[in-house]
Protein backbone atom coordinates (compact mmCIF):
# COMPACT_ATOMS: atom_id res chain seq x y z
CA UNK A 1 0.00 0.00 0.00
CA UNK A 2 1.16 3.54 -0.72
CA UNK A 3 2.27 5.63 2.23
CA UNK A 4 -0.35 8.12 3.41
CA UNK A 5 1.08 11.63 3.52
CA UNK A 6 -1.77 13.58 5.08
CA UNK A 7 -4.84 12.30 6.90
CA UNK A 8 -7.74 13.72 8.91
CA UNK A 9 -11.04 12.49 10.36
CA UNK A 10 -14.10 14.46 11.44
CA UNK A 11 -17.46 13.74 13.05
CA UNK A 12 -19.83 14.62 10.27
CA UNK A 13 -22.62 15.82 12.57
CA UNK A 14 -20.55 18.87 13.56
CA UNK A 15 -17.26 18.50 11.56
CA UNK A 16 -15.28 18.27 14.79
CA UNK A 17 -11.77 16.89 14.19
CA UNK A 18 -11.08 13.52 15.84
CA UNK A 19 -8.32 10.87 15.76
CA UNK A 20 -7.80 9.57 12.24
CA UNK A 21 -9.44 6.30 11.19
CA UNK A 22 -9.32 4.95 7.63
CA UNK A 23 -12.84 3.46 8.09
CA UNK A 24 -12.09 0.26 6.17
CA UNK A 25 -14.32 -2.68 7.13
CA UNK A 26 -17.11 -0.42 8.39
CA UNK A 27 -20.54 0.30 6.94
CA UNK A 28 -19.81 3.17 4.60
CA UNK A 29 -18.59 4.31 1.20
CA UNK A 30 -15.55 5.93 -0.38
CA UNK A 31 -14.23 7.57 -3.50
CA UNK A 32 -10.73 8.27 -4.83
CA UNK A 33 -10.00 11.53 -6.65
CA UNK A 34 -6.86 12.42 -8.55
CA UNK A 35 -5.16 15.69 -7.60
CA UNK A 36 -2.83 17.36 -10.07
CA UNK A 37 -0.56 20.42 -10.30
CA UNK A 38 -0.43 23.63 -8.25
CA UNK A 39 -2.79 25.21 -7.49
CA UNK A 40 -4.27 21.72 -7.06
CA UNK A 41 -6.90 20.52 -9.53
CA UNK A 42 -9.34 17.85 -8.38
CA UNK A 43 -10.01 15.81 -11.51
CA UNK A 44 -13.72 15.17 -12.19
CA UNK A 45 -14.56 16.39 -8.68
CA UNK A 46 -18.26 17.05 -9.31
CA UNK A 47 -18.76 13.57 -10.72
CA UNK A 48 -16.98 11.97 -7.76
CA UNK A 49 -18.99 13.91 -5.18
CA UNK A 50 -22.24 13.12 -6.97
CA UNK A 51 -21.49 9.38 -6.98
CA UNK A 52 -20.34 9.47 -3.35
CA UNK A 53 -23.50 11.22 -2.19
CA UNK A 54 -25.71 8.79 -4.12
CA UNK A 55 -23.98 5.88 -2.38
CA UNK A 56 -24.34 7.62 1.00
CA UNK A 57 -28.09 7.91 0.37
CA UNK A 58 -28.36 4.23 -0.60
CA UNK A 59 -26.84 3.24 2.75
CA UNK A 60 -29.16 5.64 4.63
CA UNK A 61 -26.24 7.57 6.11
CA UNK A 62 -27.41 10.97 7.37
CA UNK A 63 -24.76 13.08 5.69
CA UNK A 64 -24.26 14.97 2.45
CA UNK A 65 -20.83 16.11 1.28
CA UNK A 66 -21.60 19.51 -0.21
CA UNK A 67 -19.12 21.64 -2.14
CA UNK A 68 -18.95 23.96 0.86
CA UNK A 69 -18.06 21.19 3.32
CA UNK A 70 -15.55 19.71 0.87
CA UNK A 71 -13.78 23.05 0.43
CA UNK A 72 -13.71 23.62 4.18
CA UNK A 73 -12.19 20.22 4.96
CA UNK A 74 -9.73 20.08 2.08
CA UNK A 75 -8.07 23.37 3.10
CA UNK A 76 -6.94 21.60 6.26
CA UNK A 77 -5.20 18.92 4.20
CA UNK A 78 -3.45 20.72 1.37
CA UNK A 79 0.07 22.07 1.63
CA UNK A 80 1.23 25.17 -0.19
CA UNK A 81 3.61 25.15 -3.14
CA UNK A 82 3.38 21.42 -3.82
CA UNK A 83 2.97 20.37 -7.42
CA UNK A 84 0.47 17.61 -6.86
CA UNK A 85 0.41 14.20 -8.46
CA UNK A 86 -1.58 12.62 -5.67
CA UNK A 87 -4.78 10.78 -4.82
CA UNK A 88 -7.40 11.99 -2.38
CA UNK A 89 -9.46 9.29 -0.70
CA UNK A 90 -12.74 10.33 0.96
CA UNK A 91 -14.47 7.77 3.19
CA UNK A 92 -17.80 8.22 4.97
CA UNK A 93 -19.55 5.95 7.46
CA UNK A 94 -22.40 6.46 9.93
CA UNK A 95 -20.37 8.73 12.21
CA UNK A 96 -17.27 10.03 10.47
CA UNK A 97 -15.76 11.41 7.31
CA UNK A 98 -12.08 10.65 6.73
CA UNK A 99 -9.80 12.15 4.11
CA UNK A 100 -6.26 11.22 3.20
CA UNK A 101 -3.83 12.24 0.50
CA UNK A 102 -1.16 9.90 -0.84
CA UNK A 103 1.33 10.27 -3.65
CA UNK A 104 0.25 8.56 -6.83
CA UNK A 105 2.42 5.53 -7.53
CA UNK A 106 4.51 5.15 -10.63
CA UNK A 107 2.92 2.20 -12.38
CA UNK A 108 4.36 -0.24 -14.90
CA UNK A 109 3.55 0.38 -18.55
CA UNK A 110 1.73 -2.97 -18.73
CA UNK A 111 0.21 -5.15 -16.03
CA UNK A 112 -0.26 -8.85 -15.38
CA UNK A 113 -3.82 -9.95 -14.61
CA UNK A 114 -4.76 -12.51 -11.96
CA UNK A 115 -8.22 -14.10 -12.23
CA UNK A 116 -10.17 -14.84 -9.05
CA UNK A 117 -13.70 -16.12 -8.55
CA UNK A 118 -15.27 -13.34 -6.50
CA UNK A 119 -17.87 -10.59 -6.86
CA UNK A 120 -18.10 -7.58 -4.57
CA UNK A 121 -21.15 -7.58 -2.30
CA UNK A 122 -23.43 -4.67 -3.16
CA UNK A 123 -21.16 -3.94 -6.12
CA UNK A 124 -23.01 -0.84 -7.32
CA UNK A 125 -21.76 1.01 -4.22
CA UNK A 126 -18.06 1.70 -3.50
CA UNK A 127 -18.37 -0.04 -0.18
CA UNK A 128 -15.84 0.28 2.63
CA UNK A 129 -16.58 -3.26 3.77
CA UNK A 130 -14.17 -4.85 1.32
CA UNK A 131 -12.20 -7.20 3.55
CA UNK A 132 -11.61 -9.78 0.84
CA UNK A 133 -10.67 -7.13 -1.77
CA UNK A 134 -8.13 -5.64 0.64
CA UNK A 135 -6.61 -9.09 1.19
CA UNK A 136 -6.33 -9.66 -2.57
CA UNK A 137 -4.51 -6.35 -2.96
CA UNK A 138 -2.12 -7.00 -0.09
CA UNK A 139 -0.94 -10.18 -1.77
CA UNK A 140 0.11 -8.64 -5.09
CA UNK A 141 2.57 -6.05 -6.35
CA UNK A 142 0.08 -3.29 -7.14
CA UNK A 143 2.55 -1.47 -9.39
CA UNK A 144 2.32 -4.15 -12.08
CA UNK A 145 -0.45 -6.60 -11.15
CA UNK A 146 -4.23 -6.37 -10.97
CA UNK A 147 -6.67 -8.91 -9.57
CA UNK A 148 -9.55 -9.45 -12.00
CA UNK A 149 -12.85 -10.44 -10.43
CA UNK A 150 -15.06 -13.05 -12.09
CA UNK A 151 -18.33 -14.75 -11.20
CA UNK A 152 -20.09 -17.69 -12.86
CA UNK A 153 -17.41 -17.70 -15.56
CA UNK A 154 -18.01 -14.02 -16.40
CA UNK A 155 -15.40 -11.24 -16.19
CA UNK A 156 -16.55 -8.32 -14.00
CA UNK A 157 -13.88 -5.77 -13.04
CA UNK A 158 -10.48 -5.29 -11.44
CA UNK A 159 -10.01 -4.74 -7.72
CA UNK A 160 -9.15 -1.08 -8.41
CA UNK A 161 -10.18 -0.67 -12.05
CA UNK A 162 -12.81 -1.21 -14.68
CA UNK A 163 -11.92 -3.41 -17.64
CA UNK A 164 -12.14 -2.59 -21.34
CA UNK A 165 -11.62 -5.24 -24.02
CA UNK A 166 -10.83 -4.63 -27.67
CA UNK A 167 -11.04 -6.78 -30.80
CA UNK A 168 -10.87 -5.68 -34.43
CA UNK A 169 -10.70 -2.05 -33.26
CA UNK A 170 -14.06 -2.32 -31.46
CA UNK A 171 -14.45 -1.84 -27.72
CA UNK A 172 -16.24 -4.34 -25.49
CA UNK A 173 -17.44 -3.79 -21.92
CA UNK A 174 -18.85 -6.31 -19.45
CA UNK A 175 -22.64 -6.17 -19.27
CA UNK A 176 -23.18 -6.10 -15.50
CA UNK A 177 -21.94 -7.17 -12.07
CA UNK A 178 -19.45 -4.35 -11.49
CA UNK A 179 -19.13 -0.78 -10.25
CA UNK A 180 -19.00 1.67 -13.21
CA UNK A 181 -16.25 4.06 -12.16
CA UNK A 182 -15.82 7.73 -13.02
CA UNK A 183 -12.90 7.13 -15.40
CA UNK A 184 -14.86 4.51 -17.33
CA UNK A 185 -17.86 6.84 -17.60
CA UNK A 186 -15.58 9.61 -18.86
CA UNK A 187 -14.04 7.38 -21.54
CA UNK A 188 -17.46 6.16 -22.69
CA UNK A 189 -18.55 9.77 -23.34
CA UNK A 190 -15.36 10.70 -25.22
CA UNK A 191 -14.42 7.64 -27.26
CA UNK A 192 -15.63 7.61 -30.87
CA UNK A 193 -15.24 3.91 -31.45
CA UNK A 194 -18.09 1.44 -31.38
CA UNK A 195 -18.80 0.15 -27.87
CA UNK A 196 -20.36 -3.30 -27.51
CA UNK A 197 -21.88 -4.25 -24.15
CA UNK A 198 -21.95 -8.00 -23.52
CA UNK A 199 -21.18 -10.71 -21.01
CA UNK A 200 -17.54 -11.68 -21.44
CA UNK A 201 -16.76 -15.24 -20.39
CA UNK A 202 -13.37 -16.39 -19.23
CA UNK A 203 -13.01 -18.80 -22.14
CA UNK A 204 -13.64 -15.90 -24.56
CA UNK A 205 -10.75 -13.75 -23.28
CA UNK A 206 -8.25 -15.30 -25.70
CA UNK A 207 -10.20 -13.83 -28.60
CA UNK A 208 -9.42 -10.27 -27.60
CA UNK A 209 -6.46 -8.29 -28.90
CA UNK A 210 -6.16 -5.97 -25.89
CA UNK A 211 -7.37 -5.66 -22.31
CA UNK A 212 -7.23 -2.21 -20.76
CA UNK A 213 -7.60 -1.19 -17.12
CA UNK A 214 -9.04 2.22 -16.22
CA UNK A 215 -9.48 3.97 -12.87
CA UNK A 216 -8.79 7.18 -10.98
CA UNK A 217 -5.58 5.83 -9.48
CA UNK A 218 -4.03 3.99 -12.42
CA UNK A 219 -5.50 6.19 -15.14
CA UNK A 220 -5.32 4.03 -18.29
CA UNK A 221 -2.95 1.04 -18.42
CA UNK A 222 -2.84 -2.12 -20.51
CA UNK A 223 -2.61 -5.76 -19.57
CA UNK A 224 0.34 -7.61 -21.04
CA UNK A 225 -0.81 -11.09 -20.00
CA UNK A 226 -2.99 -13.35 -17.88
CA UNK A 227 -0.72 -16.37 -17.22
CA UNK A 228 -3.53 -18.58 -15.83
CA UNK A 229 -5.14 -18.82 -19.28
CA UNK A 230 -2.05 -18.13 -21.42
CA UNK A 231 -3.47 -14.87 -22.77
CA UNK A 232 -1.02 -12.26 -24.06
CA UNK A 233 -1.73 -8.91 -25.65
CA UNK A 234 -1.59 -8.88 -29.44
CA UNK A 235 -1.70 -5.09 -29.90
CA UNK A 236 -1.65 -1.87 -27.88
CA UNK A 237 -3.31 0.48 -30.37
CA UNK A 238 -6.52 1.08 -28.41
CA UNK A 239 -4.64 1.35 -25.12
CA UNK A 240 -2.43 4.11 -26.54
CA UNK A 241 -5.47 5.87 -27.97
CA UNK A 242 -7.28 5.85 -24.63
CA UNK A 243 -4.13 6.94 -22.78
CA UNK A 244 -3.73 9.92 -25.10
CA UNK A 245 -7.39 10.84 -24.71
CA UNK A 246 -7.30 10.58 -20.91
CA UNK A 247 -3.89 12.20 -20.39
CA UNK A 248 -4.75 15.12 -22.66
CA UNK A 249 -7.91 15.71 -20.66
CA UNK A 250 -6.00 15.52 -17.35
CA UNK A 251 -3.25 17.87 -18.55
CA UNK A 252 -5.73 20.47 -19.78
CA UNK A 253 -8.37 19.99 -17.09
CA UNK A 254 -10.19 23.11 -15.93
CA UNK A 255 -12.41 22.84 -12.84
CA UNK A 256 -15.93 24.14 -13.32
Amino acid sequence: MAKILLKKSYLHKNLKKVSYKDLWITKGVFTTIRIKDYPPKFILLKEHLKNLNLSIEKLNIKFHLSDKIFNTLIKDLLKNKIKYNHLLRIAVNNKMISLNIRKRQKYAKFFTGILVNYQRPNYLIKNLYYKKIINFMRNINQKNHEVILTKKDKVLEGCTTNIIFSKNNNIFLPKSGFYPGITLKFIKTKIKRKIIIKDIKIDEIKRFDEIILVGSGKGVVGLKDIPQINWKKKKDKICKELQELYNSYIDNYIET
